[in-house]
């Protein structure tokens, strides 16, 4: 499993949201965890992934950027939960 995380969207938007917008898109999720930051625009998704190095890096290319309910999301992978 690998992680990405996923910054810029709103604040309380749920793990079950960011699930259903991730896996409609195709990306195989297997967890998330949302830790809030001190302020609006700091909380990060942690998205456990099934994929390889590959496939992560594709996918935080892929969200990076993109506009989701008003919001433009920043995503990259991390190896820090490997």
């Amino acid at each position: 499993m690998r992680h990405l995380l996923i910054a810029g969207f709103a604040r309380g938007t749920t793990a079950d949201e960011i699930r259903q917008a991730l896996e409609k898109a195709g990306v195989p999720v297997t967890e998330i965890r949302i830790e809030m930051g001190n302020r609006e625009g700091r909380d990060v998704a942690l998205v456990g992934v099934d994929t390889d190095e590959t496939g992560i890096r594709v996918l935080a290319e892929r969200i990076d950027g993109f506009v989701w309910k008003g919001h433009r999301l920043q995503a990259e992978h991390t190896l820090l939960f490997e």
